[in-house]
């Protein structure tokens, strides 16, 4: 298999990176994080750049997920296009703007009243539904689960804030109380289709990881070669520059698993699911490794809060974290392969 980029997707990257830093510089990530904010203005744009075009595969998708990682990007377009569009995608209705996923299909309940369905339950943690115009719903309609759309309205889907590690991509509880729903993707369609969003997603979580280890060793590696101590850069000395070259290897494992792993996803080949695995347990190794050695590299100035590395920092925690509630055995053998 080939895995060199095309030129198309070469041109998607940079254009990515561009815009990316264009619009977010540290200062306005920082005046965001600080907030708790998103940049709830930016929506227009990306669909105007193509950036939630359903046709998009899996590749060009983890390419823009890592120049998201790289720029921690502050909008709802992972939850958006990782989690919800391919439901809108297989009900062949339109995206109705930012949206997301709660998976309660173990807890929630969805009934029948004519022709309106409602549902009832609580799920403790959505990812970006206060940037939601839509949250995707998986509910129990007896013993099987579908797929429904709820619009958060405050009363009968009541949205509750929760602390979490990352300010910029924030964590909801959605309490349900007869919440009316429309029907997206009904049994047994919405059970396989909850299995395709769960690959899709840690894939590209895993690209995303790539990227925000790649702006932490940016960030390790231009501080070691401007901070002078004993009248040299302290990139010269042994001790830091193994410390970058075993992050700079960590990184290059990330990201080719990555590659991999969204190149066999999307083309559906063999051990999609081992590879996947791969990708998942390097990548979030690689972030919060990276991060900490560049953390380390920086000294002091590395834990401050004016230094912009603790928000790289908080994006590791948070992708790790979710990939640690993946009940995966495959993530275990990863592991055991990996080191």
């Amino acid at each position: 298999m080939d895995f060199a980029f095309t030129e198309t997707q070469t041109d998607l990257k940079a254009a990515a990176r561009r815009y990316l830093g264009d619009r977010y510089p540290q200062s306005r990530i920082a005046e965001l994080s600080d907030a708790c904010g998103y940049d709830a203005s930016a929506w227009a744009e990306l669909d105007r750049q193509g950036w939630l075009d359903p046709d998009l595969d899996l590749v060009a998708l983890g390419l823009l997920a890592e120049e998201g990682g790289r720029a921690l990007h502050p909008t709802p377009w992972w939850a958006t296009v990782a989690l919800a569009l391919p439901v809108y995608h297989a009900a062949g209705v339109e995206l109705p703007g930012p949206a997301t996923l709660a998976d309660g299909s173990d807890i929630v309940r969805a009934s029948q009243h004519g022709d309106v369905w409602r549902l009832d339950g609580t799920v403790t943690a959505v990812v970006d539904a206060r940037a939601a115009t839509e949250i995707v719903v998986a509910a129990r309609t007896g013993r099987r689960v579908a797929l429904f759309g709820v619009r958060p309205d405050g009363h009968a889907a009541l949205l509750t804030e929760r602390r979490s590690i990352d300010p910029l991509r924030g964590l909801s509880g959605l309490e349900l109380t007869g919440a009316s729903a429309r029907l997206l993707v009904a049994a047994p369609g919405a059970r396989r289709l909850l299995v395709t969003i769960d690959r899709r997603a840690a894939a590209l979580l895993a690209c995303e990881a790539v990227g925000v280890a790649d702006r932490a060793l940016e960030f390790a590696v231009g501080y070691a070669k401007t901070r002078v101590q004993f009248d040299r850069p302290i990139g010269s000395y042994q001790a830091v520059g193994h410390l970058l070259a075993e992050s700079y290897a960590e990184l290059e494992l990330a990201r080719s698993l990555a590659y991999r792993a969204a190149c066999v996803l999307r083309d559906r080949t063999k051990n999609a699911d081992q590879a996947l695995a791969c990708a998942v347990h390097a990548s979030r190794r690689a972030a919060l490794q990276v991060c900490e050695a560049a953390i380390q590299v920086c000294g002091g100035i590395g834990v401050t809060w004016e230094f912009p590395l603790h928000r790289w920092y908080r994006r590791a925690l948070w992708l790790d974290a979710v990939h640690a509630r993946r009940p995966d055995p495959l993530v275990t053998l990863a592991e055991t392969i990996l080191g």
